[in-house]
């Protein structure tokens, strides 16, 4: 025999007993009870080939989702905000309990009044941008009050003028009464 043969020997024989190892087995022993094995049967029970072994579930846990930063670290200081972000993101980073456990309290120690303070900064912001908001509907709605009201006036000034138009028999007053609330329409309404 070559080197080479016994070489492919030795590797078919390894093959095969992986292989072999990956079967399971359903025998029956002489009673008639059945039991699954990963060995061949004996040769007095009936036998029954079920091919290779369905691999056992493997558990993975699911991997954390990181949320959004929260909106306070802004106002922090670049060393805090930076703790801060590593405690949030250190389950998704595979770092074990107890060293979260070490980093929230030494977080908590360092950083926790900075933290209460960009807290505070930051609904404080968000309750100014609010109230801005609200002042700016407002002022918009005002406007639109005023131009509905102006535009009213204007239509009935329109009306009146319209009236005193049609009459012929005005006096020189009212004549000079008319043209200046023509003028007055004329610079308020066009």
């Amino acid at each position: 025999m070559t080197m080479r043969t016994i070489l492919c020997l030795g590797v078919l024989l390894l093959a095969a007993g992986s292989a072999a190892a990956q079967n399971r087995y359903q025998c029956r022993t002489s009673s008639g009870a059945t039991y699954l094995s990963d060995r061949p049967c004996s040769g007095e029970s009936g036998m029954v080939y079920y091919g290779p072994a369905p691999s056992s579930p493997t558990y993975t846990p699911a991997m954390p989702r990181l949320g959004e930063a929260p909106g306070h670290l802004r106002y922090m200081s670049a060393r805090c905000s930076g703790l801060h972000d590593a405690i949030r993101t250190a389950p998704a980073r595979g770092l074990k309990s107890d060293t979260l456990y070490t980093m929230q309290r030494d977080y908590q120690r360092e950083c926790g009044e900075e933290e209460a303070e960009a807290r505070t900064q930051f609904n404080r912001d968000q309750r100014d941008q609010r109230q801005q908001k609200v002042a700016e509907r407002q002022s918009q709605a005002q406007a639109v009050e005023r131009t509905k009201q102006q535009q009213a006036q204007c239509d009935e000034s329109k009306r009146i003028l319209a009236i005193k138009q049609r009459r012929t028999d005005l006096s020189d007053g009212e004549k000079a009464d008319l043209k200046r609330f023509e003028e007055n329409f004329k610079s308020r309404c066009s």
